[in-house]
């Protein structure tokens, strides 16, 4: 008899604890669902702010490779020549030296 009162008490425990078990999961459940709909939303913002970088860079790039060919044009490179170097046009029929492996050219 004392068995089956134990084995009776027993159901009635689990039978209680069903409902409050099935909440839990259910509230779990959820708020694991809100989590990870915010990482997805963390995650697509850090992508945006990533993509907007990328642009700046981009530009900022675009615009250091036009002010380079605006330097090495070959009319701004003979103007630094001229003027910073101390260099000169050649001419035609000009001999010039060069130092390093003692080369001579002649035009």
């Amino acid at each position: 008899m004392k068995r089956k009162s134990r084995s009776r008490k027993k159901n009635i425990e689990q039978n209680h604890l069903k409902p409050v078990l099935s909440i839990l999961i259910i509230i779990f459940s959820l708020f694991m669902m809100v989590f990870l709909q915010m990482e997805v939303r963390r995650l697509g913002y850090m992508v945006w702010k990533q993509g907007r970088e990328y642009k700046v860079v981009l530009d900022d790039k675009r615009t250091l490779a036009a002010e380079y060919a605006k330097i090495t044009r070959p009319s701004r490179l003979q103007e630094v020549a001229v003027s910073r170097l101390t260099l000169s046009q050649a001419k035609a029929g000009q001999i010039i030296h060069m130092s390093g492996d003692m080369v001579a050219l002649k035009q």
